[in-house]
């Protein structure tokens, strides 16, 4: 039987600590039973020391495309970036992974609704006569219940927890058969 492969998404990759991370999320998915492909391993085969500018984002752009190829499962940090919403690479990636067919994982630690999430880090939330709420430049709030745009939410398994968290459900339903493992 095959392993399956986790494409981890997120913005770890631009911290100052960001291989640590990786490594640390990498550890997490094999002490689960599963095969972790992080951005940061990147492409033996190519150099990417020695491009620059859109030679360098293109070559980014198709090894990480190349990787979520070969996973079976994208997992994406959306935690909040720079603002209320998670990291939109982190986003095109686990919806290019939904559309090619592949089991997504997202999860967030942060509020549990997109409007508590705005009053907290885009205040201030103000409600309209019909109740709905909008933010400071007058913008509708989805109110779903999700903590991030319901694009997001519906297009696989969210969670509610840390990184951790996330993979524990994504090996728990791997092993009940319920994610598609490449051979």
């Amino acid at each position: 039987m095959s392993t399956a492969r986790l494409y981890l998404a997120g913005f770890e990759v631009f911290a100052p600590d960001g291989e640590q991370r990786a490594t640390r999320m990498r550890e997490i998915v094999i002490a689960s039973g599963l095969e972790p492909l992080s951005p940061l391993d990147g492409d033996k085969s190519t150099n990417l020391d020695e491009l620059s500018g859109h030679d360098l984002a293109m070559a980014i752009f198709r090894i990480n495309v190349e990787m979520i190829e070969r996973a079976d499962v994208v997992v994406g940090n959306l935690n909040p970036f720079r603002g209320p919403d998670p990291d939109a690479g982190t986003c095109w990636e686990v919806g290019y992974g939904h559309g090619r067919g592949k089991a997504t994982y997202v999860y967030t630690e942060g509020p549990r609704t997109a409007i508590e999430r705005t009053e907290q880090l885009y205040p201030p939330v103000t409600r309209r006569e019909d109740g709905s709420a909008v933010d400071r430049d007058q913008m509708t709030i989805e109110n779903f219940g999700h903590p991030f745009n319901l694009m997001l939410a519906c297009c696989g398994t969210y969670v509610h927890g840390d990184f951790a968290e996330c993979i524990r459900t994504v090996a728990a339903d791997v092993a009940a058969g319920k994610v598609p493992v490449q051979a």
